[in-house]
């Protein structure tokens, strides 16, 4: 089984967050899944942001992606947090919460492993399970129209200060 395997280190801030899109986005290429891999990586590391200590001040985490033949997995690894990650239901009328149920739709499997001083949270993409989304004219620019309703219902940066 060929396995390709790549990881990066981010700062935890909302801003870079357009960073693990464009860095997954180039190592993926032309890959059918590219899309919904960017988009789970994006719920996950937004996760680390917002609930670990990655987000605090200095705080880093890293991103890892293995492609297998027939799937993608992402890792973030953060600095830990003091809660677990698990889906909830989110009320309508709240912005937020509903990016582990994203990573739940999209992907075939997730899980996380750790504790307040270090966490990984992966989730697993197979390529059988996810359909085909065209690519748009120019893939740093942002996630295809097609998702950009699913991407606003999750964890998003606007209005975000420190």
């Amino acid at each position: 089984m060929s396995v390709e395997t790549w990881s990066r280190k981010f700062i935890g801030r909302p801003e870079c967050l357009a960073d693990v899109r464009r860095f997954i986005l180039a190592v993926l290429g032309d890959c059918d899944t590219t899309h919904i891999v960017t988009l789970v990586a994006d719920e996950l590391a937004g996760n680390a942001i917002k609930h670990t200590a990655s987000g605090g001040p200095g705080g880093k985490f890293v991103l890892r992606l293995a492609r297998f033949s027939d799937r993608c997995r992402v890792w973030v690894d953060d600095q830990g947090g003091p809660s677990t990650p698990s889906v909830r239901t989110a009320q309508d009328d709240e912005e937020a919460g509903r990016g582990l149920t994203i990573v739940t739709m999209l992907s075939a499997c997730w899980g996380a492993a750790g504790d307040k001083r270090g966490r990984s949270v992966w989730a697993e993409i197979t390529f059988d399970e996810v359909m085909t989304i065209p690519r748009p004219p120019d893939p740093v620019a942002g996630l295809p129209h097609e998702l950009s309703a699913i991407r606003k219902v999750g964890m998003t940066t606007d209005g975000w200060t420190r």
